[in-house]
């Protein structure tokens, strides 16, 4: 077998087609990372004289006062942190994130934004399908790392030339925080989607997704450890709070431009998600072509559909499928199984703390969720869309052109996070 050469790297090359599916040859995290070839790969890595740079976890002097943000650094594989954000350093290079800044953004460009693990895979394959008109053929045999590109995670070499190159519109996803991306995107120059999940489910979640995944390190530490290490905001991608809740803003100040959504959301109401999405992103659909979405994006379906659940990739080794599956139950409340009485009652601490000063407020009982979600369609019951249609009314109604919004003065006018399972989503998947 040839040795494998810059080229292979850039262009993931190494694959082949079997039974219709794209299974790597022998391109791998160990081939990249622990191999003669990682020198190429980790070149990155020598002394640059720039002030904003990524550099390697470890040199964080926060460490040597933090050991527990020290434990979980040293669980993460070549660890690294730009603008004061840990990020991982398998398939994120410098050249990167460095680059970010002036990156190019079309009008035509559609992002979509989410911390890890609240609803990333599936809301690109339903934004994937409005962009084919909901034809499910056109799916059925190219990955969805191939339809949606990651901003951040990608070729070792050459990753922002290769998404330079790609024809219009580009669909693309992203995990980082909002000081992270490019300038023209935190001006909001084209459609963005952020997706939402409450914290608890997302903690557990994010918890089986380090067992399985190689780039987190295959973390065998206890719930119990990881839940303090979420809690401290010392995971890949920084704090749950500081990622959300600058991009809850930024949906306010650009509404034309932002839609932001929740998990609980496309669980309750996938249909009517589908139909908001298509509308935001002015793509119509015909009725059949919403019902061919709304089925194949049921969890269960994207549960076994090997085109996104992870199980065919370009590099064999990102997952550990024996530790936990990619996608594994997809219901609301899975953190009840994990949260002792104490920990639910310390996050809870945490989120008022943290969210005090917010709009987005959170609500841990069911029945309030409903409620909304029948009274309004939208568990986001004061989303700016709406909040503007409001205004417009009332001030016509009131004959009061300077009625301003003010949600904290009114009960009703808030944001309700579904936090608990509900009977609309308990028959999915195990």
């Amino acid at each position: 077998m040839r040795e494998p050469t810059i080229r292979d790297v850039t262009s993931f090359s190494l694959f082949e087609l079997v039974n219709g599916h794209f299974v790597s040859k022998m391109l791998s995290l160990k081939l990249l990372y622990n191999s003669p070839l990682s020198t190429l790969v980790k070149g990155w890595r020598k002394v640059r004289k720039k002030e904003d740079q990524v550099r390697p976890a470890s040199e964080d002097p926060s460490l040597e006062t933090d050991p527990l943000k020290k434990e979980y650094v040293e669980c993460i594989p070549e660890a690294q942190t730009f603008r004061e954000v840990l990020l991982q350093g398998y398939l994120v290079p410098s050249t990167i994130l460095e680059g970010l800044d002036e990156m190019e953004i079309r009008e035509d460009d559609v992002f979509i934004i989410t911390y890890p693990k609240s609803g990333t895979t599936w809301t690109e394959e339903i934004v994937s399908l409005i962009y084919k008109g909901g034809d499910v053929r056109k799916v059925e045999r190219e990955l969805l790392v191939y339809r949606v590109h990651h901003l951040e995670v990608g070729r070792p070499f050459g990753h922002l030339r290769f998404l330079r190159k790609q024809k219009s519109p580009r669909l693309m996803a992203t995990h980082l925080s909002l000081p992270l991306i490019p300038k023209k995107l935190r001006e909001a120059k084209c459609k963005i989607i952020y997706v939402m999940r409450n914290p608890k489910d997302t903690a557990v979640s994010y918890y089986h997704h380090h067992k399985m995944s190689t780039f987190l390190g295959n973390i065998s530490m206890t719930w119990d450890k990881f839940l303090e290490h979420f809690m401290a905001g010392h995971v890949v991608y920084g704090s749950w709070f500081d990622h959300v809740l600058p991009y809850w803003e930024f949906c306010k100040q650009h509404p034309n431009n932002v839609f932001f959504l929740t998990y609980e959301e496309l669980k309750m109401d996938l249909r009517g998600m589908v139909l908001r999405l298509s509308e935001f992103l002015d793509r119509p659909l015909t009725p059949e072509a919403v019902d061919a979405i709304v089925h194949h994006c049921t969890f269960d379906s994207m549960k076994t559909n090997k085109m996104v659940n992870r199980e065919v990739l370009p590099i064999s080794d990102l997952f550990d499928m024996t530790k936990s599956k990619f996608m594994r139950k997809g219901i609301i409340g899975d953190w009840k199984n994990y949260f002792t009485e104490a920990q639910s009652e310390a996050f809870n601490r945490l989120c008022e703390s943290r969210m005090s000063q917010s709009d987005l407020q959170l609500v841990f009982e069911p029945g309030d969720a409903e409620k909304l979600f029948t009274h309004f369609g939208r568990i986001i019951y004061n989303h700016p869309e709406r909040i503007e249609i409001e205004i417009a009314q009332e001030a016509e109604e009131d004959d009061e052109p300077e009625l301003e919004y003010q949600p904290r003065n009114n009960p009703e006018a808030f944001f309700q996070l579904y936090l608990q399972s509900d009977p609309l989503t308990l028959y999915a998947g195990d």
